[in-house]
């Protein structure tokens, strides 16, 4: 599977110009891996890994068009991360928008690839970000290894669910 996508997404240049990139090969099916980023329980699990804080809420609409709501309790101040599914191809292509405020993080995209591997799966995920400076991109990227490295250790323990989405491809450019 050729992980760049052949679906046309609109897209600033300047969104274009200040991405990152991640990625990892885990011990799961894509399946499994695809499914836990829309589950919240899941979600729960893996997404603040090896970060400090917890998190506290986890709302997710798991359709195209549907929203989620991640809240990051840290110190005395929560952070609530927003966005919505504009494409949803199981097991293969996630993007959903993501907005920050408490970080200025404005009209973001986020894209999940993922392909089958010797038994395994590639997981790769680009951030196209609103945030202009190199140290902030930098920052991201470190915060999204994290989030990999967590879902990598819960696909290392086998905890990761069995089939909970309908197993069809939705594909949808918005």
């Amino acid at each position: 599977m050729n992980l760049s996508s052949t679906i046309e997404r609109p897209s600033s240049p300047a969104l274009r110009a200040a991405s990152v990139r991640v990625s990892r090969q885990l011990a799961a099916s894509p399946e499994r891996l695809f499914d836990a980023w829309l589950d919240a329980g899941e979600v729960r699990a893996f997404l603040c890994a090896g970060r400090i804080g917890r998190l506290t809420g986890a709302d997710i609409d798991a359709r195209i068009g549907g929203g989620f709501t991640i809240v990051r309790h840290r110190a005395a101040e929560e952070v609530e991360y927003s966005g919505e599914f504009l494409e949803i191809d199981r097991p293969h292509l996630l993007v959903f928008s993501l907005f920050v405020e408490r970080y200025a993080q404005w009209d973001d995209r986020v894209i999940v690839e993922l392909a089958p591997v010797a038994g395994q799966s590639l997981i790769v995920l680009t951030h196209e970000l609103s945030l202009p400076s190199p140290a902030q991109r930098s920052h991201v990227q470190r915060g999204w290894a994290r989030v990999l490295d967590g879902l990598a250790a819960l696909a290392a323990t086998g905890r990761l669910a069995r089939r909970r989405f309908p197993d069809r491809s939705v594909t949808y450019c918005g």
